[in-house]
């Protein structure tokens, strides 16, 4: 009998493998260092709390790329009740470790109490109408299609519900410096594009049946490719908010209407 030819593996799977052996990084990303500085993560928690706080966010959420779950225990903590989908196998285990969520096996269908999945962004396996916003935290890049996951988010989310997002800022000089200095690197093998301009985000949000009603500039992480490391600390932070200079961009829509076939 002859040998079946091996299936060719999809965007996501590969980027769930490439992302496995990351755990170690995104634990020390959130963890405390040693001399008291505040953790590279903390401004990310920080940006997120706020804007779920502005949406006066509640009910139960999508965590679109939970990771290894440290936005999601966040959220928990503060009452919210959270859903997490990944597609990388290692991370979604240190995530029902960092969470206490149950990790639901692969062919089961999700529940719809809490728990984590490993499941794509671009076609998740929720209902219609499921949820009561999605947020996504530096996940969005990587996708093949946006227009693709941004269709999925507002199938899966009520109408009146939110969506928050962030992704890197198109317009930052050192963004587009690191995008040619950078461009064989790791990371640009793993996305599709480098950056998506402020016009085609709310292009897409609109095609989409999304009311983009935040976009805001962030950014002052030390390990983010934008703002160099040598910049000093007091620079960074009022750097971060400058178009020109801001690692990301943080958004947040409404889900208002239906989305527009192509």
């Amino acid at each position: 009998m002859d040998n079946p030819v091996p299936r060719a593996l999809t965007h996501p799977e590969k980027l769930g493998i490439a992302y496995d052996p990351s755990v170690n990084y995104w634990r020390g990303y959130y963890a405390g260092d040693p001399t008291g500085a505040e953790p590279i993560g903390a401004e990310r928690l920080g940006v997120f709390r706020d804007a779920l706080a502005s949406v006066n966010a509640r009910g139960v959420w999508l965590d679109a790329g939970c990771g290894i779950g440290m936005i999601a225990r966040q959220f928990r903590e503060s009452g919210l009740r959270v859903c997490g989908i990944d597609m990388s196998a290692a991370l979604l285990d240190e995530a029902q470790r960092v969470t206490g969520l149950e990790l639901v096996a692969p062919g089961r269908r999700p529940p719809r109490d809490e728990h984590l999945y490993r499941a794509p962004v671009e076609r998740t396996p929720y209902d219609d109408e499921q949820f009561d916003g999605v947020y996504s935290s530096s996940v969005l890049e990587y996708v093949a299609d946006l227009e693709l996951a941004l269709t999925e988010f507002h199938r899966v989310v009520r109408t009146g519900g939110h969506l928050v997002f962030n992704l890197p800022n198109a317009f930052s000089a050192f963004r587009m410096a690191y995008s040619v200095l950078r461009r064989r690197s790791r990371y640009f093998q793993l996305v599709p594009r480098w950056a998506y301009w402020k016009w085609e985000i709310a292009r897409l949000l609109e095609r989409s049946g999304w009311e983009q009603q935040m976009f805001m500039y962030y950014g002052c992480e030390r390990q983010a490719p934008g703002l160099p490391e040598w910049i000093p600390a007091r620079v960074r932070r009022p750097l971060a908010t400058q178009p020109w200079a801001a690692s990301f961009v943080l958004i947040v829509a409404r889900k208002v209407g239906n989305a527009r076939s192509n």
